[in-house]
């Protein structure tokens, strides 16, 4: 539901997003767009380069012109963050003695700027139902309507941050009675129980047809970007914990109305009426599932064979699982569109704004003859794990510390910093705390992603990066006339290898960091079924991630207590509420990168890189067609990002699970202290732990030839598609690339 709310003197600005995000030949594509001036066009157009620095190759799109340009009148939508549940109706009895209301809480936000609901009917034009909420104060506060008025009671019941406590809510005739008990997780000090009773002036009115709401409450009909109302406006949104609402009818045999046991399909947008009754609810976007209850006890820390402990939900007041854009227009995708990257471009027509609304289109068919072709792969769920990232922002609790020397306001940023900076409506993601300071677990695709967009230059480090990089691989196999496809994660979490069958060799994009156990499977199968495999990138195949085939927009990512991370989950939280798989790094679960691609994440830094210099196994005349027209031995000196080796680094390592035979072929030139090693290579005690101190932080370029047939190639490098791309391609990086893949084509090996 988008709202056509805008503060007065805003920027000018024009932004939107494409649903659905990854499409095929002959779909539909809704294209939703906010803009502030009066007038916009658009047009579609095929991604090839998008970068505009000096030494940039130029530029480039293709238009399609199947697809009609046009004009359009500009109006501003804005997404509405906050998760609740909804209860459509919440079956009041036509009479009754009273109501009992009773569910654990567990607030995170004490000290929260505005009102937090807990559950409320409360319903504010006929003024009747009821609210219990937190005030700013973090004090409990009981509201009824009695047909004519509205009652607000303070009990000054305050219950304490993160720790459960039950809550019951008496509502009999004029008289409220609420009751408050704390629990300890072991034996820390709580507060005694509490308790509170008053009588009303008037007899409030609660047994009213309505919804029920938990963890908001209705803020009134929302007014759409096109001036009509539409449904129910939910606000006041509770950061914090609820688990197992009951109400109640009072009296000497009260009946059971409703009662939810939010265990029950944990990985479903619904909430469960136990009672009978089938008063069952939705899940409005996406509060974290799988989390700790108030009887959790750590005799069980995976949900899915847990028989109690997990029967809470954490809402925030700053979830987002869809924008709810109005949709300004519908393209369609011709049949004759070749797969790739793709964006409709809109600008203002006074030019005062302009935006590339990025999605991609996958082959039309999956079984032609592809061996003489290769397949890059985008990596969208690395893209959504880092959508709209606020790590800048020291206004919140997770901001970035990227080293003594760092300073943002020197750093090299595109306008689509700026619009992250203001449009904070959006959405987090992955690497974000919420408000209440609990990490987020969910990221999803129904929103504008700011920093999926072809120029994007990260602000972290001054260079391009994900998609931005991706695309100059891209544009150099345009350049060299490599026959290719393009697929995406999703694609190979969706299809599995028979996405990849066929294909010669699979090519990453720079920084496939958040494969899912299905998109890991579908390199690996195609491997053994002897495909080549070319690692491009640096830290990839790192963090398990999850997606539901339901809900193909929503990314699930669990941090576990080690690896390089901006937050630790719980313990007991590890385990994803998508699909249930054990999250945290793919190295913890056997599978490191190494083990496929024969290196690892080892450590990053946000200084300029370094190149790599050649070993003598690089120099056995078996592999020369590798090294044609390549003088010297240091490979990649400049760089968008300095050398070729930099950003987030890998290296070759037998403990790690890299084969033995696999040949070190190239070795970084070392790394200045502003590279930390990874986490995961610390022992205790932490020494040696920057790059002039140790050899473990170091890229390596690592070549074998599998037990299917198929070669290995790579580099160990989010640094290396910067490089590529220096002085439009003429340097070594693109020369050595593109001797692999032409080598590969040749069945070279």
């Amino acid at each position: 539901m988008a709202t056509n709310d805008k503060e007065s003197g805003y920027s000018p600005e024009i932004i939107g997003y494409a649903e659905p995000w990854i499409v095929a030949p002959g779909d539909e594509v809704a294209i939703k767009i906010s803009c502030t001036e009066a007038e916009y066009k658009y047009r579609t157009v095929r991604l090839i380069q998008g970068i505009g620095l000096e030494h940039a190759p130029e530029k480039k799109t293709e238009q399609v012109l199947e697809i009609p340009e046009g004009k359009r009148k500009g109006r501003f939508q804005a997404a509405q963050p906050g998760s609740y549940a909804y209860i459509p109706y919440w079956g009041p009895p036509t009479t009754a003695a009273g109501l009992q209301i009773s569910f654990y809480m567990q607030p995170w936000m004490l000290d929260c700027p505005h009102t937090q609901t807990l559950v409320s009917t409360l319903n504010s034009i006929e003024r009747t139902g009821f609210s219990i909420t937190l005030n700013t104060q973090g004090s409990l506060v009981v509201t009824t309507g009695n047909g004519e008025t509205l009652d607000t009671v303070d009990t000054g019941l305050k219950p304490q941050k993160k720790t459960w406590s039950k809550l019951k809510l008496i509502l009999d005739g004029r008289s409220v009675k609420m009751t408050m008990s704390h629990k300890s997780f072991r034996v820390e000090p709580i507060p005694p129980p509490a308790a509170f009773s008053c009588e009303m002036d008037r007899e409030p009115v609660i047994f009213r047809p309505g919804p029920l709401f938990i963890a908001a409450c209705s803020g009134g009909t929302a007014t759409l970007a096109n001036g009509q109302s539409s449904e129910l406006r939910a606000t006041d949104f509770f950061n914090g914990r609820i688990d197992s609402l009951t109400l109640k009818t009072c009296g000497e045999k009260p009946s059971t109305l409703a009662k939810y046991d939010f265990s029950r399909d944990i990985s479903s947008d619904h909430i469960v009426d136990i009672s009978g009754r089938g008063h069952n609810g939705t899940l409005v976007n996406a509060p974290t599932r799988a989390v700790k209850g108030h009887d959790w006890d750590g005799s069980e820390s995976d949900w899915t064979r847990a028989d109690f402990g997990y029967g809470a939900i954490h809402f925030h007041d700053d979830d987002l699982d869809d924008a709810k854009w109005d949709t300004d227009f519908t393209i369609t995708i011709p049949s004759s569109a070749r797969s790739g990257a793709y964006a409709v471009e809109v600008e203002t027509m006074n030019g005062l704004d302009s935006d590339s609304i990025t999605f991609f289109v996958r082959p039309e068919k999956w079984t032609a003859d592809n061996s003489n072709k290769v397949c890059l792969i985008f990596s969208t769920f690395t893209y959504l794990a880092y959508a709209n990232e606020r790590l800048y922002d020291h206004t919140r609790v997770n901001s970035a510390t990227l080293g003594p020397g760092f300073d943002i306001n020197k750093a090299l940023k595109s306008a689509e910093f700026y619009k992250m900076q203001r449009r904070v409506d959006l959405g987090l993601s992955c690497y974000d705390h919420h408000n209440d300071g609990s990490g987020v677990c969910y990221s999803s695709s129904k929103r504008p992603i700011l920093n999926a967009r072809p120029g994007y230059i990260m602000w972290g480090f001054s260079r391009p990066r994900e998609l931005s990089a991706d695309l100059m691989m891209l544009a150099f196999l345009e350049r060299e006339g490599i026959p290719y496809e393009t697929l995406t994660d999703h694609d190979l979490h969706a299809r599995g290898a028979s996405a990849l069958q066929g294909f010669n060799t699979v090519i990453t994009g720079c920084h496939p960091e958040y494969p899912t156990l299905q998109s890991f499977a579908a390199y690996s199968a195609y491997s053994k079924g002897g495909g080549n495999l070319m690692y491009l990138g640096g830290n990839g195949f790192y963090w398990v991630s999850a997606l539901d085939a339901a809900r193909p927009h929503r990314l699930e990512v669990r941090r576990g207590d080690t690896g390089v991370r901006s937050f630790s989950l719980p313990g007991g939280e590890h385990v994803t509420s998508t699909d249930g798989q054990r999250g945290g790094l793919w190295r913890s679960r056997g599978l490191s990168c190494n083990t496929l691609f024969g290196v690892g994440f080892c450590a990053q830094g946000t200084s300029l890189g370094v190149p790599y210099k050649r070993t003598e196994a690089s120099k056995d005349p078996g592999l020369s067609w590798m090294f044609t027209g390549i003088d010297g031995d240091i490979i990649g000196e400049e760089g968008f990002g300095g050398g070729a080796s930099g950003d987030e680094i890998d290296r070759y390592g037998v403990e790690n699970g890299s084969p033995e035979g696999a040949l070190i072929l190239a070795t970084s030139t070392g790394h200045s202290d502003d590279f930390g090693i990874a986490i995961e290579d610390l022992e205790f005690p932490a020494l040696n732990t920057l790059g002039t101190q140790t050899n473990l932080i170091r890229s390596d370029i690592v070549y074998y030839v599998g037990s299917g047939g198929g070669a290995v190639f790579s580099v160990g490098s989010i640094n290396w598609y910067c490089s590529l791309a220096w002085d439009a391609f003429e340097n070594n990086v693109a020369r050595l690339t593109g001797n692999v893949i032409k080598g590969f084509l040749a069945g070279k090996h």
